[in-house]
Parts: structure tokens; C-alpha cells; sequence
């Protein structure tokens, strides 16, 4: 069996709060608790889930902005959790970003030029011509102009700022490219160009995407893959195709149907009711309980309040942290997969 290029092992991420453990308390924002899942190369997985659930933060970790609280993080094969020094380079040169806001990643007072040429000179330490020369492939392979090079980011729209962030990506010729929330602060008309960019690339670059998203359309598109989210804890965990078809933890079903439609005809989105759990106080069992339908519309069962679910598996390629939707759920039959939302 072939190596993950990226595997997450029981990643945790906690966060003191004040009072905490630097205060003599031991109050902890549970950003990340305890998720695990393999990245294969040439491929793209996404992780999705509402603002909170510890997606953001995921990314962080895998970047190295963050170190994590336990678990580890390997690439390929190599533990890089604690990595130093030329591991630590090496790592870096592999795994690159890109941002949310192009308005804010991109620093006003530098040139083109030396936004997309800084990882070079300090990486590659290339001469001037040859550097110059590095510059205006990258950015005609984002679809910009090699004269464009010379200009100041505010010169350009929001979607050529972010292909200038593609293109700074790219520079040093990564494995894999966190993408956080790569579209969201973009105009609608121009989200698509910037997506179908990101896949052109991947198809002639081989390479792979760690997708950070809230938006359920640009997952189906772009993922091989995708790792549901809530409350810090990954509770669905499969293939895009298979989630899209048969979505089987109650809060990945009411994700998707809050979906809205093109189509007049169809009814409104379900959704459910609750707040989002506190990662400062998370609920006791399963973190979805206090706002989960499927746990009412089976009168409440004690086991969801009692015991955090594991991620359990309904086949090889499909896993499920519920109790009443893996093969060895207590009612498995009382757990249709159309249920699970509530109307709005």
C-alpha cells in the first residue's frame, strides 16, 4: 500500500483560556479534538463545516502556523509535528497557501515582482535575469501578463490578486497547497475562473489541494474527498462522490439540504435548530446531540449524551461518527438516511 502524501494522526489543538492553565485553571478552547484522515497525491480533500467547527484552525496545524496540543502529522511517511531546521525547510518548500482575502495576503508596498519572487531569492537564490525571467512564467501560467510584474497589487481586481497568490504558491514548486477558503471573498462572476485555474493546475502540476470550504457546490467540484467537521471532531469522513449521494451523519444531511436551489419549484432548505456548540464547553457524548433531530425522532436515547461516538465505519471508504448509523448502531433501522432535518 502506497504512502499518504499528507496523514493526520488524532491531531488535537487546544487553546488556554484566561484562567486556564497559565492562570491556574484548566479551561481549554477545544479547537481540534482528536482528528485523523490521509491525503492522497494528485488529489483534493476538502474539509468542511459551519464557522467554529475547527476547520481554519486544521489548516493552521497543517501549515506549521500552529503546533498542536497531540497527535501528529506526517508527510510523506515523515512525522513533521515538531520539525526543525532543514526538515522544517524542506517542509516548507513543499507545502504552500493560499489565503482567504487577496486584499489582506498580499502586502501593498511590495511589487508583483517581489511577491511572487521573495520565496525564490530567499529558496533558490536566483540572479536577477534568471529570477525575472521565473517571475513572468508564473504569472503567465495564472493567466496574467508578465508585465504585470511591475505593478502594486491595489493595480488589480480581486480575482487577479488572487491568481498573483496562486502564482506566489507555486513559486517553489510545492506538493501540496492549503486552500482557505480560496474564492469566498470574491465576486460570484469570477469565483468559477479562479476554481477552474485551480484544477487546470492540478491536472498539469500533479498536485494535491488540502480544500478548506463552507460552500457545499465548490467541494462537489473541486473534491476527491471530503472530511466533515463540527465542534472540533471530524464526524463524516468519505469520498465526495459517496457523501454527495448518501450523506449519513444527520448534521452532513442538513448541511446539505440547507443548499438552496435554482429551481423555483423546490421547497426550502432544512436546517437544524440549536446553537452551535461552545468549544470552550463542548457538550458531553456526541457534540451534535443537543441540536441532532435523529437523536429526538428516536426518543433521546441516554447513549447520546453519554458516549462520544468514534468515527466508525459503514464500509472501507465511508466512515461515520454516529451511534445510529454505523453497522453496529444500536437501531440502525429507525435511522433512515432522509432523516435528520428539521424543516426551517
Amino acid at each position: 500500500m502506497s504512502v499518504p502524501l499528507l496523514e493526520v494522526r488524532d491531531l488535537v489543538k487546544h487553546y488556554p483560556l484566561a484562567g486556564g492553565p497559565f492562570g491556574g485553571g484548566n479551561a481549554v478552547v477545544h479547537a481540534v479534538d482528536g482528528i485523523s484522515f490521509a491525503l492522497e497525491a494528485g488529489t483534493t480533500m476538502a474539509v468542511v463545516g459551519e464557522s467554529g467547527s475547527g476547520k481554519t484552525t486544521t489548516a493552521r496545524l497543517i501549515l506549521l502556523l500552529e503546533r498542536p496540543t497531540a497527535g501528529s502529522i506526517h508527510f510523506e511517511g515523515q512525522d513533521i509535528s515538531s520539525a526543525s531546521g532543514a526538515t522544517l525547510r524542506a517542509y516548507k518548500r513543499s507545502v504552500q497557501a493560499v489565503f482567504q482575502d487577496p486584499y489582506s495576503s498580499l502586502s501593498p508596498r511590495m511589487r508583483v515582482r517581489d511577491i511572487v519572487g521573495e520565496p525564490l531569492e530567499v529558496h533558490e537564490k536566483l540572479g536577477r535575469t534568471a529570477l525575472r525571467a521565473r517571475v513572468g512564467e508564473l504569472l503567465e501560467q495564472v493567466g496574467l501578463n508578465p508585465s504585470a510584474a511591475n505593478a502594486y497589487p491595489h493595480q488589480f481586481s480581486g480575482g487577479q490578486r488572487q491568481r498573483i497568490a496562486i502564482a506566489r504558491a507555486l513559486s517553489l514548486n510545492p506538493k501540496l497547497i492549503v486552500l482557505d477558503e480560496p474564492v469566498s471573498a470574491l465576486d460570484v462572476s469570477i469565483r468559477a475562473q479562479i476554481l477552474n485555474l485551480l484544477v487546470d493546475l492540478q491536472r498539469d502540476r500533479s498536485l494535491s489541494y488540502l480544500l478548506i470550504s463552507h460552500d457545499l457546490a465548490i467541494v462537489e467540484h473541486m473534491s476527491h474527498s471530503v472530511g466533515v467537521m463540527y465542534a472540533g471532531q471530524m464526524v463524516e469522513l468519505t469520498s465526495a462522490e459517496r457523501l454527495y449521494a448518501d450523506p449519513r451523519h444527520p448534521y452532513t444531511e442538513a448541511l446539505m439540504a440547507a443548499v438552496p436551489s435554482i429551481d423555483p419549484d423546490q421547497p426550502l432548505g432544512l436546517v437544524v435548530g440549536g446553537d452551535v456548540a461552545n468549544p470552550a464547553d463542548p457538550p458531553s457524548g456526541c457534540r451534535f446531540h443537543p441540536r441532532c433531530p435523529l437523536r429526538e425522532s428516536l426518543g433521546n436515547p441516554a447513549i447520546c449524551s453519554e458516549t462520544d461516538p468514534a468515527l466508525g465505519e459503514l464500509d472501507a471508504t465511508h466512515r461515520v461518527a454516529c451511534h445510529f448509523r454505523t453497522p453496529t448502531g444500536t437501531t440502525p433501522e429507525a435511522a433512515p438516511a432522509t432523516s435528520g432535518v428539521v424543516s426551517r
